[in-house]
């Protein structure tokens, strides 16, 4: 009789670790403006800081509705080819956070990677890619951009 219980004990472990990891599909648009500090402005080579606050604009991934982010990192332009790296901190509307990492790699194949969280977000990985939708807009202010992207990909929690 024992064997049986530890075995049914057992198996619901396991089918509710199975729907703990699953796989969450995400796809948001996200605005945002950016403060741009220059490093380097020639004609071999263009590099700068950047930061940025946003707000999910769009979603269709309920848990993302309305979170903000702020990220910080750098760009440079080489031969014409943009690269650049740096993070992101996300904040849902439960005050839940998570940390990635972005990449604009020269190929055009941009990378977006989840690294850590806090609350529900906690044990967060996965990843996707993200794309400008809209960035050509007059800055508000010198120094500054503003522009809209296009996130999706997929995550899993423990």
């Amino acid at each position: 009789m024992r064997s049986k219980s530890a075995l049914m004990t057992l198996a619901m472990v396991l089918v509710t670790s199975a729907a703990w990891s699953a796989e969450t599909a995400y796809d948001f648009g996200v605005c945002t403006h950016s403060k741009l500090t220059m490093l380097e402005a020639s004609a071999d080579v263009v590099a700068f800081g950047v930061e940025t606050w946003g707000v999910v604009s769009s979603s269709t991934t309920k848990e993302w509705e309305g979170a903000t982010q702020h990220c910080v990192g750098s760009i440079r332009i080489l031969g014409g080819k943009q690269a650049g790296k740096g993070l992101c901190k996300w904040f849902d509307s439960a005050g839940n956070t998570a940390i990635g990492e972005w990449e604009y790699p020269a190929s055009g194949n941009n990378v977006w990677t989840w690294l850590a969280g806090t609350g529900r977000f906690k044990g967060i990985g996965g990843g996707g890619t993200f794309k400008d939708v809209f960035s050509g807009a007059q800055p508000a202010d010198a120094g500054t951009s503003q522009g809209c992207r296009h996130d999706w990909g997929k995550y899993t929690l423990p």
